[in-house]
Formats: C-alpha cells, structure tokens, sequence
C-alpha cells in the first residue's frame, strides 16, 4: 500500500533531522540525570524538537522572493542574511556536519568489525568514506526522489531497528535513578536545552526547508497557504518521531545510569550486545549507518539546491562534485580534530536562528510588517553569540569576556544572550509598530487624493 504523500515527507525529514548525535545524546541524558532526567529530557524536547518543526514551519511561510534570495534570514537583511545563510549551509554541509556523520559511522558502525583487519586506521577511514559517499552521490545525483527514496525505504528501516532496539530493553530491565551528575543537577531543564543545540537540528531546518518546499511543489501544494498546510503535517509527523525516539533512548539511558560510560555510542552498543548478544553491534551498526546516511544525503541535497539558486550558472554536478570531495577530504582529518568545532560554532550561529524563528512566528500574528525587529534581534543576538563562541574556542585568552557575560542573566549557562536579544527585538517591534501606525494615514490620504 502506498503511503500519503505527506507521511513520506515527514518519514524523510525525520530521518534528515535523525543523525549519530540524536542517536547518542538522549541515552546520555538518561544515564547522566539520575532523578532529573524527565526535565532535563523536557528541555531536550524543546530545542530538539520543538525548535526545528516550527522553523521547518517559519521556512514554508517564505515567499517565493525570499526563497530565491536564501529563506527567511534575508528577512535580517541581504548581505546579514546572505553571509547567515551561507554559515548554516557551509556548517551544516561539506565543512562540518557531513564530515562529522561519515567519520561517526566510521566509529561508531564499521570499526568494531574491521579494527583487527590488515592496514592502518587512516587507509580504513579512507576506504570507508569512499564507499559512502559513493552511496550517497548515488542518492543526490538523483535529486527527485531524493525524500521518496529516505522517507519511503530507508526511514522505515531505521524506525524498526530503534523500536527493536528500545522496546526490547524497556521490557527486559527496570531503570536506575541515582543522583544526578553534577551538569544535571541544578537547571536540569536549561542543561537540557543547550543539550538540544547539539543536535544542530533548528539550524537544519533552514536547511532542509529548500528541499521539503520542493518536494511538496511537486506532489501539488503550490500556493503559499497549501505549502504551509503540508509542511505542518509533515512537520508534525516528523516531530512526533523524533520525541517518541528521544524519550525511548533517554529511557534506555537509566538502564544504564551510574555505569561510567564516556559517551552515548559506548552506552548503545553494551545495550545491544547485552539484548542481542553477537548480532547486537550489528544491529547497532545498522541503526548509526542508517541515521547518519539519511542525514548526509538530506544535507547535501539541501545544500546543493541552494547552491545552484546561488550560482545558477554553475553546472549542478559540478556542486554535487566539490561538495563530495571537500566532505571526504575534511572527513579523513579524523573525528576528533571535527569535533573541535562544534561547540563554538552552535554557540556562534543557534541565537540568531532562535530570534529569526521567534520572530518569523510573531510575525505570523502581528497584523503589521516586522522589519527593525529583525536587524535589531539578530544584530544583537549575533554579538553576544561571538563573544560566547570566542571563550569556548579560546578560553584562556578571553577570560575577561567570560566575567563579562556572566553578569548578564543565564550567562553563566551560555545563555546571556538571551535577555539583550529579547529586549532588543522589543524596542524592535516597537518601532515597526510605530512606523507602521505613522504611514497608514498617508497611504490612506493619498488613496483620497
């Protein structure tokens, strides 16, 4: 039986949005939060869910002017926009976020069968990011069933292992709730959602908005007000899930809480081998290749549509091409040396993304046009971003920026941006309001005269 077509774009964005670190990062919630784990998981919801639908839904009120011109951050203004546009799109594709799932499926999924095979560690990496951005080339040169192909196949497949994987262990083993580690135990619902940031997935919204629009064009929702209408139940779907899964692995995670493991993929890969014995780490392997396939492809295929809007006169294979070769290049740096980057980076771009997408959703109530808001939200938001992603990447040469942001309220938790943001879009508003409420009675003199 055929799926609606709305069920297989939602299966497809859920899997784009699903990579190794929404994999790993709820377990650890679970095994790290003891007796805070529902707020810290209520906080991760927010920002690793509830953040992404409503910007995949603020991207399909775009015009088709503003897609053109990059989305919604053009609503910043052109060249803000432009240059935010092109960071999401270069982070988030061939210059990180691609790199990051080839050498974590690399890790995580084929190492432990190959660690023991003849050759070095980096000729194995190589030869395995070859092949898979061979399988992914294959899924992008091929763009227009790009999301029947993930949606319709390849999500499915990865639902029923995750299932597999958590309903088992749910059944077989009861839960421990110690107390929480120390990151956990005082605003465990904040923690919780700076916890989301790392999933980058409100930042992939942007993303995958391009090519979600595109394929909701082609399967009939033309007009603006039927695209929004489909990408809400496409939305809705994938969001549903996303949480069922990240309360299904933050619940496996207490299974194993207190029992020292590094990180989430340790955590995983003991689970399915206590569960499944010998084909456990196979059905794990299974689970992380699917996850960080379907991301690469989503991404990728994003980024290209963009791109080509971009550079219209370059050849799209050629796109296709240096996009590849950039991923596989920086992918064989190792895992390491990519992760680097992540925590500045979010901290640098996820404030800006989180004004634009609030203030895209006022803008949808307010019977007045946002303009000022835009420039002033994100303006400010994008310098308390910077001085944030400066001591994180630096922080013995910016201490006195630490002591300087930390007078600011939740600056000790990275979010000192948030209260200047909210002001500075309100005085924003204000002004849109003001202007608004001063050429309404010129226009209507003018349509008098």
């Amino acid at each position: 039986m055929r799926m609606p077509k709305t069920v297989v774009v939602g299966f497809a964005l859920f899997a784009m949005f699903f990579g190794a670190g929404n994999l790993i990062f709820p377990v650890m919630i679970g095994a790290d939060a003891g007796l805070n784990v529902l707020p810290t998981t209520i906080g991760f919801l927010i920002t690793g869910v509830a953040l992404p639908v409503l910007g995949m839904l603020v991207v399909s009120t775009a015009s088709d002017k503003e897609l053109e011109g990059g989305g919604i951050p053009s609503r910043i203004g052109k060249t803000p926009g432009l240059i935010f546009t092109l960071a999401i799109f270069l982070s988030t594709g061939m210059l990180y976020a691609v790199p990051r799932v080839a050498t974590v499926t690399h890790e995580m999924a084929v190492m432990p069968f190959i660690k023991d095979a003849p050759g070095s560690d980096s000729l194995k990496l190589f030869l395995f990011t070859a092949v898979f951005f061979a399988i992914v080339t294959y899924f992008i040169f091929t763009p227009s069933r790009v999301v029947e192909r993930v949606g319709g196949y390849l999500t499915p497949a990865l639902l029923i292992f995750l299932a597999l994987l958590i309903i088992v262990t749910l059944f077989s083993s009861s839960a421990s709730l110690p107390n929480p580690s120390e990151k956990y135990a005082s605003a465990p619902v904040v923690t919780g959602i700076i916890d989301g940031y790392f999933t980058m997935d409100a930042l992939a919204s942007f993303v995958f908005g391009f090519i979600i629009i595109s394929e909701l064009k082609e399967r009939g929702y033309i007009a603006r007000k039927d695209r929004v209408r489909g990408m809400l139940q496409a939305g809705l779907i994938a969001g549903g899930c996303l949480a069922l899964v990240y309360v299904g692995l933050s619940a496996v995670g207490t299974r194993k809480a207190g029992a020292g493991f590094e990180n989430g993929a340790e955590l995983l890969a003991a689970v399915a081998g206590e569960r499944f014995g010998a084909a456990g780490q196979l059905i794990f392997s299974l689970i992380v290749f699917l996850a960080c396939l379907t991301t690469a492809i989503g991404l990728l295929s994003s980024s290209t549509e963009y791109f080509s809007k971009l550079l219209p006169k370059v050849n799209k294979n050629v796109l296709i091409v240096v996009q590849i070769l950039v991923s596989m290049a920086l992918a064989n740096l190792g895992l390491n040396m990519i992760l680097k980057v992540v925590a500045p980076l979010n901290q640098l771009i996820y404030p800006i993304a989180i004004v634009i997408i609030v203030l895209s959703l006022l803008g949808l109530a307010l019977p007045f046009r946002l303009n000022v808001a835009y420039k002033a939200g994100a303006a400010v938001a994008a310098v308390f971003a910077l001085l944030e992603a400066l001591y994180l990447a630096w922080p013995d040469a910016f201490t006195s920026l630490r002591i300087f942001l930390d007078h600011f309220p939740a600056g000790q938790i990275q979010m000192g941006w948030l209260v200047p943001s909210v002001v500075a879009l309100l005085i924003g508003i204000a002004v849109d309001y003001v202007r608004r409420s001063a050429e309404a009675p010129q226009a209507k003199a003018e349509v008098t005269a």
